[in-house]
């Protein structure tokens, strides 16, 4: 789904795949509790400024300002992807959302959503210093060394912590997203994808390895069903 020349209507069509599966996995609501819970331990006042990287069709973003909103919090998100199809998709879907979004390189002034064109493996990011980063379904894509770097560079970027959400290697979750892919989606991206995506994911214990090696000391990281884990970490 994130190789170059895909056409803009089959990237529709598997966002929007995507977007199903994202919601029957409740990965969004397990990433806005953990946002909490880290908020909880770094409390701060004022607007938090959020880092949503390789947001795709912004799923995340949107459904952490929606809970924000209702929370009374006062969220301003950057939400970041090398592909501009997938944020043309995004800015459509807060639209039709009620969400306030724009094309910007900087944090909104005000709760809502900027989207920018930036590719995460891009050293250094060059990106506005964000309270907390948020990425969800995007290391499986990573090779270990791209994985570590990325996290490096998050630790010194941040300044609250962070939370990611991955798929889990294993064969049961090989067999839930192989089926659940064909349940919920048309696209032949997403079926492809779904299963290829399992068989390159960091198990629980790689997962926490790999963020501890990158100096994410007193990291958590654990199972969360279906298939996946939460990673969380408060920058000391």
């Amino acid at each position: 789904m994130d190789q170059p020349g895909i056409s803009y209507p089959d990237h529709q069509l598997a966002l929007k795949g995507l977007a199903r599966l994202n919601r029957a996995s409740g990965v969004h609501q397990k990433v806005w509790r953990e946002l909490l819970l880290g908020m909880a331990a770094k409390p701060q006042t004022g607007p938090v400024r959020l880092l949503d990287l390789a947001t795709g069709g912004a799923d995340l973003p949107i459904h952490l300002f929606k809970r924000a909103r209702r929370a009374g919090l006062d969220l301003r998100i950057l939400a970041v992807d090398r592909a501009e199809g997938a944020l043309r998709h995004a800015m459509e879907r807060c639209m039709s959302s009620g969400v306030p979004c724009a094309l910007g390189d900087d944090y909104p002034g005000e709760p809502g959503i900027r989207f920018r064109v930036t590719d995460a493996l891009s050293f250094p990011l060059g990106l506005p210093q964000p309270d907390w980063v948020t990425s969800s379904l995007f290391l499986h894509h990573l090779t270990n060394r791209e994985a570590y770097d990325l996290l490096v560079e998050l630790t010194g970027l941040v300044q609250g912590g962070l939370v990611i959400a991955d798929l889990s290697r294993g064969w049961l979750n090989q067999m839930l997203v192989t089926i659940g892919s064909h349940l919920l989606s048309r696209s032949p991206l997403v079926h492809n994808d779904g299963p290829a995506s399992i068989r390159a994911a960091f198990t629980i214990r790689e997962a926490r390895e790999l963020a501890e090696s990158a100096g994410l000391h007193g990291v958590l990281v654990r199972s969360a069903f279906p298939g996946m884990w939460l990673m969380r970490w408060e920058k000391p």
